[in-house]
Formats: structure tokens, C-alpha cells, sequence
């Protein structure tokens, strides 16, 4: 992945929220016993090109035309939200990095987890007017590097419809995503959701190796629990086992390696 640069800030777009002051403030998220830790922004970066940032979005005809401004988020809990306007933003698209969104209902818990290449639009979340209560909270797992596609980036955007349509098309792919490890819940062994999580999260994000299919993750036993709907002591248990037979074998603590033999 390209490396960004520090440089001077780009004036924002009246509608634009000032992002270097979201995450300062302690904030209430999921629950409310818990603090938010308090996550530093950096300066906001010099613009990008997307077919710069994106190998896939280069593939499109206008993505080199088209840059966005980046931000640098540290690892810790994010609210992207602080009391900021979107007007006219298409989304924020992860460059770098991995984030955890949880999802709680009456103390039932579940994640989605998003990397290079998802959009997000955080102040889309319908969780005032639902008859079942939803909190949502969100976490950065690691040094995470946002495109934010904002007010000028989507007016820029307008006149290249493939790149919006690629946008879009990211979207719903997360929509998929979780339409698949809904499936995947279904298994009743705890061995069978391990595997398929581990190959469905290798086949966005792995990376083919002569000993493996090497995956850059820093994932807990309490995220792979929630994202498959198990139970933490369950997912130590299997994972154990899965790392003896040589399947699944964590070889630090933010990458694993899934044998070739054992592929679905």
C-alpha cells in the first residue's frame, strides 16, 4: 500500500466537518459504563489520487483524476460522528487499516469488520426510531487511513459515473459480506464457522504465499466470537485445535496463515 506524506491542511468545504477534533472528547458508546478511549487524530494529509490509493478503483477510467483528502486515525475507539454535517458526502473509503463495528441489541453483540477497499457512511446508522433498541459502536483495530469522499470529492465524482458506480458496488458488497457470515452462523460446529470465516475473510484480504494464504489481521478471540456467534471459550478451544492439525496457525498477533491443503 502507498505510504502518505505530511503536508500543509486544504481548507474544508463549508460542509465539511472539522475531523481533527472528532475524536478528542471522551465519549459514551454501546455502553454506557464504559469510557471511550480517547483516539488522536493527525493532521489532515494532502490529497490523494484514488488510482494511487485504490489498485481496484485504478482500473476505473477517471480515477486518476479524482483525489481526496486522507486522515490518519490511531488504534482505540472512534466515534466518527461528534456532532458533524455530511452534506453531500459519498462516504469515507478505508485505505489502510481494520475497523470493528459492534452492534448490541437487548446485550446481544455482534461485528461487522471493514479494510481496504469498504465505504462507510457512520451517520447513516437508524437506531433513533427503531422499535428494538440498537446501539452501535466502532473500533479501530490498528493504524487506519480514511479517504473522506466529502462534499467536493462527490461534486468532482459526479461527472465519472464508473467511479461512483464502484462506489456503490463497494456498498453493497458489505451488505454480501455480512449476508455470508449470517450463513456461516448457521453451522453447528464450532470448527466449520472458523474455517469458513477465516477463508471468506482470506478472499478479501489475503495474501497468496508459496506456504499459505497469509491474512494481515490482528484479530481477538472476542472479535472472531462475535463475527461468527460463537463463544469466546469455544473459538479458543477450536482454534487450538485448527493450529495443531497445521490449518489455521496465527503467526503473530496481527497475521495467520491458512494452509493451501486444507482449502475449501
Amino acid at each position: 500500500m502507498m505510504a502518505s506524506h505530511h503536508g500543509e491542511r486544504e481548507a474544508p468545504h463549508p460542509s465539511s466537518p472539522d475531523v481533527t477534533a472528532w475524536p478528542h472528547a471522551s465519549r459514551r458508546i454501546a455502553n454506557p459504563r464504559r469510557r471511550v478511549q480517547a483516539v488522536r487524530a493527525d493532521a489532515l494529509h494532502p490529497a490523494v489520487r484514488l488510482a494511487d490509493a485504490d489498485p481496484t478503483l485504478a482500473a476505473t477510467d477517471a480515477a486518476g483524476q479524482l483525489v481526496a483528502r486522507t486522515l490518519w486515525l490511531e488504534p482505540g475507539r472512534w466515534d466518527p460522528l461528534g456532532g458533524a454535517r455530511y452534506d453531500g458526502w459519498l462516504g469515507m473509503l478505508v485505505l489502510e487499516g481494520f475497523i470493528v463495528r459492534e452492534v448490541e441489541v437487548e446485550g446481544l453483540r455482534c461485528c461487522e469488520l471493514l479494510g481496504p477497499g469498504d465505504v462507510l457512511r457512520p451517520w447513516d446508522e437508524d437506531e433513533a426510531g427503531a422499535t428494538i433498541a440498537c446501539r452501535t459502536a466502532w473500533r479501530l483495530l490498528e493504524h487506519t487511513r480514511l479517504a473522506l469522499l466529502d462534499h467536493d470529492f462527490g461534486r468532482r465524482a459526479a461527472r465519472h459515473p464508473d467511479v461512483t458506480a464502484e462506489l456503490m458496488h463497494r456498498t453493497l458488497r458489505r451488505s454480501r459480506s455480512q449476508s455470508v457470515l449470517l450463513a456461516v452462523t448457521q453451522a453447528r460446529r464450532a470448527d466449520v464457522r472458523l474455517r469458513a470465516l477465516f477463508w471468506h475473510l482470506a478472499d478479501r484480504w489475503g495474501h497468496v504465499t508459496p506456504d499459505g494464504v497469509v491474512l494481515p489481521l490482528r484479530l481477538t478471540h472476542t472479535v472472531i466470537a462475535q463475527l461468527t456467534g460463537l463463544r469466546r471459550p469455544s473459538v479458543s478451544l477450536s482454534l487450538a485445535e485448527l493450529e495443531r492439525s497445521g490449518e489455521i496457525v496465527r503467526r503473530s498477533k496481527s497475521s495467520w496463515r491458512l494452509a493451501h491443503a486444507f482449502a475449501p
